[in-house]
């Protein structure tokens, strides 16, 4: 898997999957959210062997976590309302191993 680059948007109270890692023990990812909207966005990421991770992303900042291990990377947008959750979600796969030089 290349780098991935994904534009997000769902309602409130809307769940949705955005990478799915068949094979155990998964895959290390470098996961970054951009909150471009007004409402909270909440990156549940599952792991192989290991409890699910949940970040809560405030409305308009930005957050990045290296995570080893990843099944499944989903966004759920809490609350109740109108208005969609808004951001950008990039994957970049083994970014421990990549050479930025």
């Amino acid at each position: 898997m290349k780098h991935v680059d994904l534009h997000v948007e769902q309602a409130v109270g809307v769940g949705k999957g955005y990478f799915i890692e068949e094979s155990p023990p998964g895959i290390n990812l470098l996961i970054e959210l951009r909150n471009e909207g007004d409402r909270l966005l909440r990156l549940v990421v599952t792991r192989f062997n290991a409890p699910t991770l949940t970040f809560d992303v405030q409305p308009h900042s930005d957050f990045a976590v290296g995570i080893a291990s990843v099944q499944t990377v989903g966004i759920f947008v809490p609350g109740d309302g109108k208005g969609p959750g808004k951001g950008r979600l990039t994957l970049i796969p083994n970014f421990a191993q990549i050479n930025l030089s």
